[in-house]
């Protein structure tokens, strides 16, 4: 995985969330580009906030 593809708003959020960490850390690799992807195209903050929420709370892979 490239680390340089990590958006720096989802590094961010997901630093400050540690159930959004742990769920991600734990993810394939498949599962962290689908993430990835994701984060890619959010568009403000509260969404990145959202978007992480979501992980954390397990209803986004």
């Amino acid at each position: 995985m490239d680390y340089y593809s990590i958006p720096i708003g989802f590094g961010l959020a997901l630093s400050g969330n540690t159930a959004a960490m742990n769920r991600y850390a734990h993810l394939s690799e498949d599962k962290k580009q689908n993430i990835l992807n994701k984060a890619h195209n959010v568009r403000s903050e509260a969404e990145m906030y959202a978007l992480v929420a979501d992980l954390a709370n397990g209803t986004m892979y």
